[in-house]
């Protein structure tokens, strides 16, 4: 699987950082069979407010929304999309004291794990979501050479 990451917003975001989360996660979540491109697009709170519109019938903007596109067993398919917008991502690092880059890597791979799979409807599940975002999270931080 490969990951296209797009810029809509301004902003230096964390690519070293959002590879790793990736690499990581497809090296432990994929399934046997799966193929294809991941887009993860940032964008700003107009346009995820447009998606959300249209695709959930929420007419606000959200922190991130995840599409599953494509039946994943071609190379050449779209495995699926994650939308992060940027402007909620900032405010919300701000409310939790974090950088804005641990924000985007933490919201990118919650976005991911939805195309993976996961849920948090259910109180069980969401336990486990947020159990396995700290997990990538935390390795996304950890250098290299140690």
């Amino acid at each position: 699987m490969r990951l296209n990451i797009f810029r809509e917003s301004g902003g230096r975001l964390p690519l070293k950082r959002l590879q790793k989360l990736f690499d990581k996660l497809i090296a432990e979540e994929k399934k046997p069979g799966w193929a294809g491109t991941i887009n993860l697009v940032f964008t700003d709170d107009a346009g995820i407010r447009k998606l959300n519109r249209q695709f959930r019938h929420i007419n606000k903007a959200t922190d991130v929304l995840a599409f599953s596109i494509d039946y994943p067993d071609d190379e050449e398919c779209v495995f699926g999309e994650v939308y992060v917008s940027v402007p909620t991502a900032a405010r919300q690092a701000r409310s939790y004291g974090v950088t804005l880059a641990e924000e985007l890597v933490r919201l990118s791979c919650h976005g991911l794990l939805h195309l993976f799979g996961y849920d948090h409807s259910k109180k069980r599940d969401a336990t486990q979501m947020q159990s396995l975002e700290d997990y990538f999270v935390n390795h996304s931080r950890r250098s290299d050479d140690g």
